[in-house]
């Protein structure tokens, strides 16, 4: 099950990235529908911009943080790692908050972008735990083997 938990994290880590990647697409797609006095072409569709960065968000990083969350349960993975998978949960809720919120605020949209990278810190440092782990593992593991066929 650690192993799932270990892959898993990875999937996680990396649709954050890919998160983030279309933000940057989104913006830069409507900068590039703007003309010289900063007007957006009508024919441009914010919906287009970043309806990719709005599904991806809520339906393949909120799920996967649920998931991450629940494999780390049923793994046993220890109430510390766990407790850094319920903090990226709230992370998330935070993040949908912010989104919300910087329709209406613009200043609290600024730390969307912010909570995003505390997303990523987080998850990298979950996903480099997991591994060094089961490095560790392994190596513990490898040497009983080369006793036992001596």
């Amino acid at each position: 099950m650690r192993a799932v938990y270990r892959w898993w994290a990875t999937w996680v880590f990396a649709a954050i990235i890919v998160q983030i990647g279309l933000a940057g697409y989104g913006a830069f797609y409507l900068a590039g529908k703007t003309d010289d006095n900063g007007v957006v072409n009508p024919n441009t569709s914010f919906d287009h911009a970043f309806t990719p960065h709005i599904f991806w968000g809520y339906f393949v990083v909120g799920v996967s943080i649920l998931i991450l969350f629940v494999i780390g349960l049923v793994g046993g993975i220890g109430k510390w790692r766990l407790g850094r998978q319920g903090i990226l949960f709230l992370l998330f809720f935070l993040q949908v908050v912010l989104a919300g919120a910087g329709d209406a605020t613009p200043y609290a949209g600024f730390f969307h972008p912010i909570n995003a990278l505390v997303m990523f810190t987080l998850t990298g440092s979950i996903v480099y735990t997991a591994w060094k782990a089961a490095k560790a593992e392994s190596t513990e593991t490898v040497p009983e083997a080369v006793v036992t066929a001596t």
